[in-house]
C-alpha cells in the first residue's frame, strides 16, 4: 500500500494490483480491437514490439546503373532511325564505371499507452448471474477502436511522438482531389486513384463513412457497369471500383472534411506492445482532466478495471523509381468534401 504525503491514508496502487483477466482474454481484447478499428484491420500488422520504440531503415536514395560504352540521346521530337553497325571498333581501354551512393534513413514506431478506466458496482460483482465480461468486453474494444481512428485517420488526440494523421498529412502534400471536379462521383474517386498511381502506388483499398453507400449505388462506368458492389456475404466486403471497401462504424469519419480515403494499405504499419494489462483497483479516487472527484471507490462501493494497451504506427514511404522523394509522395489520398 502506497502512502498519501503524510496524512496516513493510504490507496492502492498499481503495484498492489491483482491481475484481473488471463492472457488468453486478453488477446480476445486485442483482436476484437484490431477488427473494430478501421485502420488496423486494414494496415499490416508487424510483429509485437519488445521496447518502446522500432527502429525501421528505409531507402532515402536511389542508385543508378548506365552504361560503360559511348552513349547518345534519340530525339524524341523528330525522332531517330538508325541501325545498328555490322561491327564495332575495339575501343581499347575500357571505360570507367560510374559510382552511386545508396542512402537509407530511419523510421521510428514508438508505443504509447492507451487506457480506460471502467468503475463497477460491487453489487453487481457480487451477482453471480450477471454476464459482466459480456458487458464490459464491448465497451473496451469500442473506446480503444475510436481513439485509434482518431488519432491515425485523422490526428485528433494522438501522441506527440506518433506521425501526423493520414488525413492531414495527405491534405498537405496534396494527396487531395476535390468533390465535383469530375462529371460524378465515380469520376472524382477515379481521378483520386490516379493521384497515388502517379507516384507509383498501387490503391487497394477506401476508407469510407458507411453513410456513402447511398451516393454509390447508382454510380456506373462509361459502359453501364455498376461501380459500387455491395456485400453479399459475410466476411466478403463491398468493393468500389473493384476495390475493397472499409466502412468506419465507430462514428469517428468526419464527413465534412473527408468524402473518401484510398490508399495501398500494406505501406502502413503497426505494432502492439505486448504488455496488455487488467488492473482492478478496490480503493482510490477516480477525477476528470479538470480534477473534479467522479466517484470515490470505497464511499461508493466501486471497484475499478483499469485496461492499458500500448502500441505505435506509421508510415516507412521508401522511395522507388515513380517517387524518388520521401517528402513529396505518400501511399494516402483523400477526396475532400
Amino acid at each position: 500500500m502506497a502512502q498519501i504525503g503524510t496524512s496516513g491514508q493510504y490507496f492502492t496502487s498499481e503495484a498492489d494490483a491483482l491481475p484481473l483477466i488471463p492472457q488468453e482474454v486478453a488477446n480476445e481484447v486485442i483482436n476484437g480491437i484490431t477488427e473494430a478499428s478501421a485502420v488496423l484491420s486494414l494496415f499490416r500488422r508487424l510483429p509485437n514490439m519488445s521496447s518502446r520504440t522500432l527502429r525501421m531503415p528505409v531507402l532515402n536514395s536511389m542508385g543508378a546503373a548506365s552504361f560503360i560504352a559511348a552513349t547518345e540521346n534519340d530525339n524524341l521530337v523528330t525522332g531517330t532511325d538508325e541501325e545498328a553497325p555490322a561491327s564495332v571498333a575495339d575501343a581499347g581501354v575500357p571505360g570507367l564505371k560510374d559510382t552511386h551512393e545508396m542512402e537509407w534513413t530511419n523510421v521510428y514506431i514508438h508505443a504509447e499507452p492507451l487506457a480506460i478506466i471502467l468503475p463497477i458496482g460491487e453489487d453487481v460483482l457480487e451477482d453471480s448471474q450477471y454476464p459482466i465480461w459480456d458487458e464490459i468486453r464491448p465497451r473496451i474494444v469500442e473506446a480503444f477502436g475510436i481513439a485509434i481512428d482518431n488519432a491515425v485517420i485523422w490526428g485528433q488526440g494522438r501522441p506527440t511522438s506518433w506521425p501526423s494523421g493520414i488525413v492531414s498529412t495527405a491534405i498537405s502534400r496534396g494527396f487531395t482531389v476535390a468533390e465535383g471536379t469530375g462529371a460524378d462521383l465515380g469520376e472524382d474517386a477515379s481521378e483520386l486513384m490516379g493521384v497515388l498511381e502517379a507516384v507509383g502506388y498501387d490503391p487497394n483499398g477506401w476508407i469510407i463513412d458507411p453513410t456513402a453507400k447511398k451516393d454509390l449505388r447508382n454510380l456506373r462506368d462509361t459502359s453501364g457497369n455498376l461501380l459500387f458492389t455491395p456485400s453479399l456475404a459475410q466476411g466478403q466486403p463491398s468493393t468500389f471500383w473493384g476495390l475493397p471497401i472499409e466502412y468506419v462504424r465507430n462514428g469517428t469519419f468526419r464527413s465534412s472534411t473527408a468524402r473518401f480515403i484510398v490508399g495501398d494499405m500494406n505501406q502502413a504499419v503497426y505494432s502492439i506492445r505486448s504488455d496488455m494489462r487488467f488492473d482492478i483497483f478496490r480503493e482510490g479516487v477516480i477525477t476528470s482532466s479538470a480534477g473534479t472527484v467522479v466517484a470515490n471507490l470505497m464511499q461508493n462501493d466501486m471497484v475499478a478495471l483499469r485496461v492499458v494497451m500500448r502500441l505505435g504506427w506509421a508510415v516507412p514511404n521508401p522511395i522507388h523509381a515513380l517517387g524518388t522523394n520521401r517528402a513529396t509522395k505518400y501511399p494516402f489520398a483523400v477526396m475532400t468534401a
